[in-house]
């Protein structure tokens, strides 16, 4: 296929989704917020080798919370930063909370070929740089690390900017790693990281609306389904890149390079609940790695419930 044809082919595929694109991207960055704090909400871009990184940002307006270290929320694919709409709101109370989109994801430019876990880490520790963080960083001060957050795919991108820009990182925060052996790593490859038959099944868009958002049995609003079902569609034809990604991810030296504090909420509704528990075991080299257990949560809790979350999460970050 030539890459006019790829184009074409593509253009075809945005504009079906075009309405629920359309719709939905206005909604999906609207503020959440129903405490008492003003909070401050924009959207940016930091650049990278792949282009640029959509990001959205969230703080108090009063300028209160520039003296707690920055938390960064990388997502789960095919998704994008918007996934943290309503933890945002809540933890960006006391400082400040950003809210990138992995390369080809959300609004972020697309990577020009298959890339890696190193490529995607990377492109996103050189759109951090470029915002200012870490050593090094242009302009005329650095503003130090930041606090980063994943959730599945997200954790490996976290664990590649640890192993590239250690100076990017203070504390981490990784639950839902999507860690396997080495031996099993292929056969979740070949399950989740193939094609979808965008240009081979006239039914696929059709058929993937009405089972995630029209038929979906699930906790979320029929309109927040749709943000994702969006998130996906705007992926296109690449959605699966990432996962491809995570598991051909040697993921065992990656996770003995981590130094710094580490907490492993492990919700025990996830699939990947055991597969943190494993990972774990790996991080020998972390100042500390500290499991909390959260019993009764899973990965819609981020949306359903966010206050649980942050609760978990602010007293480890905010440790002297």
């Amino acid at each position: 296929m030539n890459d006019s044809m790829f184009t074409n082919r593509r253009d075809v595929l945005l504009g079906t989704a075009a309405a629920f694109i359309a719709a939905a991207i206005p909604r999906a960055r609207a503020a959440t917020n129903d405490s008492n704090v003003k909070i401050k909400k924009w959207r940016h871009y930091a650049d990278c080798r792949y282009g640029q990184i959509h990001i959205v940002s969230a703080e108090p307006a009063d300028g209160s919370g520039k003296n707690k270290t920055p938390l960064v929320c990388l997502h789960q694919s095919p998704t994008s930063g918007d996934y943290y709409r309503e933890f945002q709101a809540l933890m960006a109370q006391d400082r400040l909370v950003l809210c990138p989109d992995t390369s080809g994801y959300g609004g972020s430019d697309h990577p020009n070929a298959l890339p890696t876990m190193a490529d995607l880490g990377g492109a996103m520790a050189e759109a951090f740089v470029n915002l200012g963080y870490g050593k090094n960083a242009p302009g005329t001060r650095s503003l130090g690390p930041v606090d980063w957050l994943g959730f599945h795919t997200g954790n490996y991108l976290i664990t590649e900017i640890v192993a590239q820009r250690p100076d990017l990182v203070r504390r981490l925060v990784m639950p839902s790693i999507p860690y396997y052996p080495a031996n099993e790593r292929e056969d979740k490859r070949k399950q989740f990281s193939t094609p979808r038959p965008y240009f081979t099944d006239p039914e696929y868009v059709g058929k993937s609306f009405k089972d995630g958002v029209l038929n979906a049995k699930s906790e979320l609003t029929k309109e927040r389904l749709m943000d994702f079902f969006v998130d996906r569609m705007r992926a296109g034809p690449e959605s699966w890149w990432a996962f491809d990604a995570v598991f051909r991810y040697d993921a065992d030296p990656a996770l003995a390079k981590i130094t710094q504090d580490v907490l492993l909420p492990i919700m025990s509704l996830e699939t990947l609940a055991e597969p943190t528990r494993q990972a774990a075991k790996l991080m020998t080299k972390a100042k500390s790695v500290q499991l909390l257990d959260l019993p009764g949560l899973g990965g819609v809790n981020w949306q359903t419930t966010p206050d649980k979350l942050v609760a978990a999460i602010k007293p480890f970050l905010d440790k002297a």
